[in-house]
């Protein structure tokens, strides 16, 4: 059969209006077999194409038997390799596929009393499947562990394809699960060297596709797309749930190394076999490679004597990391992150107060000093918002920069004498200009 009984057995499942032709699969097998050792896994695409066509109910209907189908492919490999069980079964489903995919676990446990190790549901559809009973969707009682990626989790009427549901043991929300950076492209921004269809895609249901590329990512990448639990996305905004280390928060890498991190923490004695520890959010970038570090940043407004007598500020803070200077090919190269903004809004900085923010930026290596700019919000039209004897400006004692993936990150770095961030001008702030 050419299949190793010893590696780990991998079955990719598409979505409605798709094939076992679309990219996305095969971007992700090629993946798969480049991470796993000695070329020991196999890669099986579930190509059910012919059923995801119009009318979408129709398609739904179609999964129920198609997923059948699959319990029994997967149980022929059971037998053909003389497996022992199907601990090394993942399966991965985008969509309806995902549905599909639990559907296979059912059948697998209900038919032939077998259960995979592992389902991955990539934005599972919505339409429906919302409220509805677990027998009907993807659950976490179809896999020994379930692992959910919620991109496009926005309401149906606002575009939103994928489900708003707490659906397995553990379900990441990067960026709220909806609105992801990068998606508010225009049409013509998106048109490529690609099919029609996937250009369409792409404009129309980039959030839904986000967790296809989010996933595939994981597999191989350095960086960890760490989530953390939280109460609500607000309280993760809030910034409430920063650290890992704190009581009542628990981390976890987001796709492929998830249920790695899952059960290291069973081992651990921190969660207890089929927990499920609540909702886990993260941020992302805005194009590839889209995993960010989450940088905790708290910024100290100056409390001294010509920054009290100018009093509080409104504004847009930005902060951009620059890296330790490396040699690469004989040039010395300095890497940075991109300009981080404190708020996506203009906020009110007061002297003397303390402000946080838990930000995404590019992973470096060794921060080392920062760049900070200042956007004073002017309106032509309010008067209110006019400067004209003195420029807009905030005083800043210092900042101080962390990692929530590393608690090596400890780093304060100051303005010069504690000098004025002016709006359009290059304010660079060093640990050597703090004075203790």
């Amino acid at each position: 059969m050419g299949m190793n009984p010893k590696g780990k057995i991998f079955l990719l499942v598409h979505g409605y209006l798709e094939s076992g032709e679309i990219p996305w699969m095969w971007d992700m097998a090629k993946a798969l077999l480049a991470h796993e050792p000695e070329g020991r896994a196999s890669v099986v695409l579930i190509d059910w194409g012919g059923g995801a066509s119009p009318p979408y109910v129709q398609a739904v209907a179609n999964i129920r038997l198609v997923g059948a189908i699959t319990a029994h492919v997967v149980h022929m490999l059971y037998e053909e390799l003389r497996l022992p069980n199907l601990d090394n079964v993942h399966i991965i489903g985008h969509s309806l596929g995902a549905h599909l995919s639990g559907y296979a676990g059912y059948h697998l446990q209900h038919d032939f009393g077998l259960k995979p190790a592992r389902i991955t549901g990539l934005d599972p559809a919505a339409p429906l499947f919302t409220d509805t009973d677990p027998i009907v969707r993807l659950d976490k009682t179809d896999a020994h562990f379930v692992d959910i990626v919620h991109t496009d989790a926005n309401p149906l009427m606002k575009g939103g394809l994928g489900i708003n549901m707490r659906l397995g043991h553990v379900d990441f929300f990067p960026n709220g699960g909806f609105d992801n950076p990068g998606c508010n492209k225009k049409f013509q921004d998106v048109v490529k060297k690609k099919t029609l269809f996937l250009t369409m895609q792409e404009f129309l249901g980039c959030n839904h596709i986000r967790s296809q590329q989010y996933f595939t990512e994981s597999i191989g990448s350095q960086c960890p797309f760490l989530g953390i639990t939280c109460d609500s996305f607000e309280s993760f905004k809030d910034t409430k749930c920063t650290s890992c280390e704190e009581p009542g928060h628990t981390c976890l890498r987001m796709g492929y190394h998830s249920q790695e991190d899952y059960q290291e923490q069973v081992d651990l004695g921190q969660l207890q076999q089929g927990d499920s520890p609540g909702v886990f959010y993260l941020w992302t970038g805005d194009s590839k490679p889209f995993c960010r570090l989450h940088y905790r940043i708290t910024v100290r407004v100056s409390g001294h004597d010509e920054s009290t007598l100018h009093g509080g500020e409104v504004g847009i803070l930005s902060i951009q990391l620059h890296d330790a200077l490396v040699k690469k090919a004989g040039k010395n190269e300095r890497a940075a992150t991109e300009m981080m903004k404190f708020s996506q809004k203009a906020m009110y900085f007061e002297p003397g107060y303390e402000y946080k923010a838990l930000v995404a930026g590019r992973n470096l290596r060794e921060p080392e000093y920062a760049t900070v700019n200042w956007e004073y919000p002017t309106n032509i039209l309010n008067p209110l918002t006019w400067r004209i004897l003195s420029a807009p400006r905030i005083y800043l004692e210092y900042i101080l920069i962390e990692a929530m993936e590393s608690s090596d990150l400890y780093l304060k770095l100051c303005p010069q004498h504690e000098g004025a961030i002016l709006t359009g001008a290059e304010n660079v702030l060093r640990s050597s200009y703090c004075k203790d």
